[in-house]
């Protein structure tokens, strides 16, 4: 592997792209190709294969040699025997990148070892950048380079945004990236590894640490390849304030030698990893949906959640108020009282004369009246409450159905709150969220995620996600007041 920590602009940058084994069939053949026409690659497409003279219109060259000009990226997706050939055009036409999708390598069988091997032999010292193999590909959202696999014909990609994510398996970074894109958090990079025959996670850890365009990293791992360079790695994150999120496999006996067969990973001691990670404030989660929690709540509100930890809830629900303080000290968020002032505006809104508190004193959650969060009402709720200093972010709980035409206002209401403050406001909307039947109206809850706002469907969630981010910062905020870390990350 190579020490060059820019090597990967090739792969997320190129401004010509050769398609080794296109056609027009094909999950990956013709996938890639089509994704990459479909969605507005702004370079050079060339189709290679030898048993075809057009692909999707494009013209198409029987070898990388035939092209007008030289690939930056070649994306190879043919039969096995067939990579290392197309590997060795790649080196004598000093193509500065590949992408293998082709599978059957060192996590299939003893042939497929024996050709990894020879890989790796022909690529060692050479200039090539090589993804995989079996991997699932990779994009550039913003720069519209959508080099994988989307689904269905016509899916379009997550919206650009701040989240890159890396991962060992191709199946899963497909699935997360429509995860992704259903919750609207936008995406800058992903990266699926596959067997790191040279592209390892601690490279893709380190070029996404540098990389401008991200700012919270998401990551599945089920091996480490090489400890020191992850730590590097990691250190980079950190000083960068780019908190990475990950997922690992690989925990268990089990889990070990399901790694093994999956990418040829080497899980390796799940202790030590987690020394690691403990050590460079690596946010550890142990499934899918928290990666997605915890990324979307950092993703929308980034360094707003340095220091953060004092919360304020409002809530129509009562029950779902005292659960919610439950899991806030379970979590080690804390719930300050509301300061005199929030509880004096409060108590001047002649719709809020049933706010329920001890005497005339509000408590923290705060469980106001059903009319006082329907409609623009919302939003004059709300405004105390992003206004009180002694709180670092607002919680809403709502207990309703969000299909109904009269939530529409309560969500424009809360988008208009949250714009009109930088403390950090998340939902919980516990309900209906899918209507028996068509609507001729806006669904809330898809109003809130399109306007970016954190939104939950149970209290656990939210909470969890949120102590994670703000858990982060606080350890990053100490971390940097200790001169011998800075020194020793220079």
């Amino acid at each position: 592997m190579s020490t060059d920590g820019r090597r990967l602009d090739a792969c997320f940058n190129p401004r010509r792209i050769a398609v080794v084994g296109a056609s027009e069939r094909g999950m990956y053949p013709a996938g890639i190709l089509q994704n990459l026409l479909d969605n507005g690659y702004p370079g050079e497409i060339y189709p290679i294969n030898p048993a075809r003279t057009t692909v999707f219109g494009l013209p198409c060259y029987a070898e990388l040699n035939a092209a007008p000009q030289r690939a930056d990226l070649a994306i190879i997706v043919v039969p096995r025997r067939a990579v290392l050939p197309a590997l060795g055009q790649c080196l004598e036409l000093g193509v500065p990148a590949a992408v293998i999708i082709t599978a059957g390598f060192a996590e299939a069988d003893d042939e497929g070892r024996r050709l990894q091997a020879d890989m790796s032999r022909l690529i060692k010292d050479s200039s090539l950048t090589v993804v995989g193999p079996n991997c699932a590909g990779l994009a550039n959202i913003p720069g519209q380079v959508i080099a994988t696999r989307l689904g269905p014909k016509g899916t379009p990609p997550p919206r650009p945004g701040p989240v890159s994510f890396v991962s060992q398996s191709g199946a899963l970074m497909m699935a997360v990236m429509g995860l992704f894109a259903d919750r609207q958090i936008g995406m800058s990079r992903l990266l699926s590894l596959g067997n790191q025959v040279d592209v390892t996670l601690e490279e893709a850890l380190d070029y996404l640490a540098a990389d401008a365009e991200t700012g919270v990293v998401g990551a599945f791992a089920e091996g480490v390849n090489d400890g020191r360079a992850l730590v590097n790695a990691l250190r980079r994150l950190l000083l960068a304030g780019r908190p990475l999120v990950m997922i690992k496999s690989g925990r268990t006996p089990a889990g070990q030698r399901a790694a093994a067969t999956h990418t040829a990973a080497l899980a390796g001691s799940d202790r030590v990893f987690e020394a690691v990670c403990r050590q460079w404030g690596v946010v550890r989660v142990d499934d899918v949906r928290e990666l997605l929690d915890t990324i979307a709540v950092m993703a929308a509100f980034g360094h707003r959640l340095d220091g953060a930890g004092r919360l304020a809830i409002v809530t129509q629900s009562g029950g779902l108020g005292s659960l919610s303080a439950d899991l806030c000290e379970l979590a080690g968020l804390q719930l300050p009282s509301l300061s005199e002032r929030t509880q004096s505006a409060l108590r001047a809104m002649p719709p809020f004369a049933g706010l329920h508190g001890e005497g005339t004193r509000l408590y923290n959650p705060t469980d106001v009246q059903g009319a006082a969060v329907i409609g623009a009402a919302t939003a004059e709720t709300l405004a105390p409450f992003l206004d009180d200093d002694s709180t670092d972010a607002v919680l809403l709980l709502l207990a309703k159905s969000s299909v109904r035409e009269e939530d529409g206002p309560t969500a424009e209401a809360i988008i208009a709150a949250a714009r009109c403050s930088p403390k950090p406001l998340l939902v919980v909307w516990t309900g209906q969220r899918y209507p028996h039947g068509d609507t001729v109206w806006p669904l809330a809850h898809r109003m809130l995620v399109e306007a970016g706002i954190p939104l939950f469907d149970q209290p656990s969630d939210c909470i969890r996600a949120l102590a994670r981010a703000t858990r982060y910062w606080r350890f990053r905020s100490a971390w940097l007041d200790d001169p011998e870390h800075i020194d020793a990350g220079a």
